[in-house]
């Protein structure tokens, strides 16, 4: 059943899939599951509830059964919620311990795990905010201290994504829904967490961080249609530090000459010079050494002089380097968040968050089917698209379902047969394209009568 059903089940690691299994019979056996009076085909009621019982375990798998131990009752409508005030839901939860739920939205969410919109996991998490008594989108964590943390978190983020939203580009990683009101920021977040991973990561990293702390796993790593990020290399290099001490002693010869005591005058003179050739030894040896080290001293300061220069080339081309990746980082995060805003699924909604239009953008360009609804949540409009053109079949559908109109399109333009229904099945019109014009009208009254018109003439006039 889910395998089939639940899309968010075949991207979950083998793992964790066991752990949530393993709580769902403990839910559905807790719960209270009541279907309201229902016209047209009933689903299977057990498939319906193992799927919406695993989506909500899924929540609490890593956290505690606690926050859903105050939920008893889970009630399916056949079609959208209507309140007091005549305004249209797809679903709704109680502070109470009742969640009711449109049948057609819950199996939408389920079977399409990545348009980050699943009224299942959006009710959960509103449970799940339940369990404390502020219900402003601010879940139960064991630790004060980090309570506190992520409420200052919610006050910053929540302003910065209303502004966000309110420009004309918005925030495609949360949708719009969560600015109506900040109890709805956790469910939109969690929706957006666990069918949008890798743009939520990647567009509000710290809503994601505080995502994976709340719900204890990582969603980016389950999918194998979201690329591996680049990992980032640190390279610490280490400069051995070399001291060098040059110290020499210069000794300083007096030139007067002594007369040593001991040495008769009359051996002065051969003392004498053995002194002078003794010192001008030393001094020659003097000058030597001096010159050694000198040059010696100056081979030292050229090396080091050459090692400074070294130094400083490589740490110019450490800076050029660094100056390089970070270009090429930041040229590739603007790459990756176009691709992430020109390839995925578009939901336009109502005011009160129900699906207007959906489709897919490949390259920037719609593709394949798009759908609309009308503010009850009736399908209205089936259109298929190719490279951001209308191209293939087109339906129309009235309120209750019955079609209105069928016809196809090709490159933008009308062709081919077209046919139209009245609301009671009659056939209401059939008419001809040809190269984009109209070439043939028939139009069939609700007595069963027809008129055909040509192509010179339609039926508004000539």
């Amino acid at each position: 059943m889910l395998e089939e059903n639940a899309d968010i089940y075949r991207r979950m690691p083998e793992d964790l899939t066991l752990c949530v299994e393993e709580l769902v019979p403990w839910f559905m056996k807790k719960v209270n599951w009541k279907w309201e009076p229902w016209v047209g085909p009933k689903p299977d009621e057990e498939m319906a509830k193992v799927c919406v019982s695993f989506l909500a375990c899924l929540l609490i798998v890593n956290r505690s059964k606690k926050d859903l131990a105050h939920f008893h009752t889970f009630v399916f409508h056949p079609a959208c919620l209507k309140d007091d005030e005549g305004e249209t839901w797809a679903g709704w939860a109680s502070s109470r311990g009742h969640i009711e739920q449109s049948w057609p939205s819950t199996r939408r969410g389920m079977r399409d795990g990545e348009d980050n919109h699943c009224v299942t996991i959006h009710e959960f998490a509103h449970m799940i905010d339940f369990r404390t008594p502020s219900s402003a989108s601010i879940p139960h964590f064991d630790s004060s201290s980090v309570h506190r943390e992520y409420e200052a978190f919610l006050n910053s983020e929540y302003k910065d994504l209303t502004k966000a939203w309110e420009k004309v580009s918005g925030c495609a990683a949360i949708r719009k829904y969560a600015t109506t009101d900040k109890c709805e920021f956790l469910t939109c977040a969690t929706e957006s967490f666990f069918e949008n991973a890798e743009r939520l990561k990647f567009l509000r990293p710290q809503v994601y961080g505080w995502m994976k702390r709340i719900y204890k796993m990582d969603p980016h790593q389950w999918s194998e249609r979201v690329s591996a990020a680049e990992l980032r290399n640190i390279r610490n290099e280490h400069w051995d530090q070399w001291d060098y001490e040059t110290t020499w002693h210069s000794k300083r010869y007096d030139a007067e000459t002594l007369w040593p005591e001991g040495v008769p005058a009359k051996d002065y003179a051969a003392w004498s010079a053995a002194e002078i050739e003794a010192r001008l030894d030393e001094e020659r040896a003097r000058i030597e050494r001096e010159r050694r080290e000198a040059a010696e001293r100056a081979a030292r300061e050229k090396k080091e002089k050459e090692e400074r220069e070294r130094k400083e080339r490589e740490e110019q081309e450490k800076r050029l380097e660094e100056a390089e990746r970070e270009r090429r980082k930041e040229a590739e995060r603007k790459w990756r968040e176009r691709y992430l805003l020109n390839n995925r699924t578009v939901i336009v909604e109502y005011p009160n968050g129900m699906p207007q239009l959906k489709y897919k953008l490949v390259d920037g360009h719609r593709e394949g089917l798009m759908q609309r609804w009308d503010e009850q949540g009736n399908l209205r409009e089936e259109t298929e698209y190719s490279r951001g053109r209308k191209q293939g079949m087109v339906t129309y559908y009235y309120s209750d379902g019955q079609k209105e109109m069928v016809g196809f399109y090709i490159l933008d333009e009308r062709a081919g047969l077209w046919r139209g229904w009245h609301e009671d099945g009659t056939k209401s019109f059939q008419s001809q394209y040809r190269d984009g014009q109209l070439h043939k009208w028939e139009q069939f009254s609700e007595d069963g009568t027809s008129r055909t018109y040509g192509k010179a003439e339609s039926r508004f006039g000539h």
